[in-house]
């Protein structure tokens, strides 16, 4: 396993672009990311609005990069990317070989998940995707779930990489482009 706390680290951070109601194909953008403030590269594909096509995606759009082999962990901006589109993290892991961390801006209301999952017919297979995702942890006003590595090194990787704001840098750039490139104009 890469280490993940080296100086040059290099992760990339993946989050999904706007879409609307009567969306159907949802931009999903991923920042390769050196740790020391350098973007290296930018990765992008299209998943289903509240598909379970985004972890295939992931695999494939890394799998398929020239920057697999110097990537050192995988963040996420959540679980979910287009609507209920959720992530096998430990599947994540175990293909690529990657750590793999999940940045939650604020702490899920599992109740409400889980009664919106309900108008799902595969509704048991999406929440025990939220629930193998792992113990949630605090950090610097956001959470964080993490497959593949300690909490410690993952809490070293993400405090070196919260620069401008109180999220790692590399989710809030991979926001920037993706709402940016979506929506005509980035939020924040």
């Amino acid at each position: 396993m890469k280490d993940i706390v080296k100086k040059a680290t290099r992760v990339i951070a993946f989050d999904d672009g706007f879409f609307s109601r009567d969306s159907y194909n949802v931009l999903l953008v991923g920042v390769v990311y050196r740790i020391d403030g350098l973007i290296e590269g930018v990765l992008s594909g299209y998943i289903k609005k509240d598909g379970l096509d985004v972890t295939e995606k992931i695999i494939d759009l890394i799998k398929n990069s020239r920057f697999y082999d110097q990537i050192s962990a995988i963040m996420l901006s959540g679980i979910n990317f287009a609507g209920f589109n959720i992530a096998d993290i430990k599947r994540i892991y175990n293909e690529l070989n990657l750590p793999v961390l999940v940045i939650i801006k604020k702490k899920p209301n599992f109740t409400k998940i889980f009664s919106a999952l309900k108008k799902f017919p595969d509704f048991n297979l999406r929440r025990r995707l939220f629930k193998n995702a792992g113990k949630i942890y605090l950090l610097n006003g956001f959470y964080f779930q993490v497959v593949g590595t300690t909490k410690e090194k993952a809490t070293i990787l993400l405090k070196r990489t919260i620069i401008n704001s109180r999220l790692p840098e590399p989710i809030r750039l991979s926001h920037i482009i993706a709402s940016g490139i979506s929506s005509g104009e980035s939020k924040r």
